[in-house]
């Protein structure tokens, strides 16, 4: 949850949003188990910030295209790392719906959404489709490079290292997860 909202936080930074403060206020105020439910809160203040007072999840535009195509596909890509590390995805820590057969995989999808967010807002436009060049657009940010572990990573390989480090916590040879960090959307270079 708190890697979520500094990510939020540093895609409004990007964007050169003032209230990129206010969500880093949210994540320091994070407690375990989010009793406040300050995940939903940064959310709501997020999207508001990033695409405007008028905006909602739910309407049915480009923008929201753009993310249900983009979150899609870093899910599918979650699901798949786990299911080779031996996770079922449909067993969650937080997500826990008996109807969604990728409750893990959307636990650990929460940092890597600002990835696809900021994308959504330098490309969007009115209407309602996306276009092929867009959804080619949206796969190749799994290449975007983020920081995980200190070092520069591609996505894809973040997804990795998160899992791998689960699996590391799980074994209690180790104490906390590889989270990302979002930097932009310069894609990964290999030297």
């Amino acid at each position: 949850v708190v890697s979520k909202i500094n990510n939020q936080a540093v895609c409004l930074e990007l964007c050169e949003n003032p209230k990129a403060e206010n969500l880093k206020t949210f994540a320091k105020a994070v407690r375990p188990g989010d009793p406040e439910n300050l995940e939903g809160r940064a959310a709501a203040a997020y999207f508001k910030a990033l695409f405007g007072k008028d905006y909602t999840r739910g309407q049915e535009n480009h923008t929201n295209a753009l993310l249900n195509y983009g979150y899609s596909i870093f899910r599918g890509m979650i699901a798949r790392t786990l299911a080779v590390y031996g996770f079922e995805p449909c067993l969650g820590i937080h997500h826990s719906s008996e109807l969604n057969n990728f409750n893990l995989a959307d636990d650990f999808l929460e940092p890597f959404r600002p990835i696809v967010d900021l994308f959504a807002v330098k490309n969007r436009w009115e209407g309602a489709t996306i276009t092929t060049g867009e959804k080619a657009a949206l796969l190749d940010l799994i290449n975007v490079q983020v920081l995980s572990g200190g070092e520069r990573h591609s996505a894809s390989y973040a997804i990795e290292r998160l899992v791998q480090s689960y699996t590391a916590c799980l074994n209690k040879e180790k104490n906390s997860l590889t989270l990302p960090t979002l930097k932009g959307l310069e894609r990964h270079g290999y030297d």
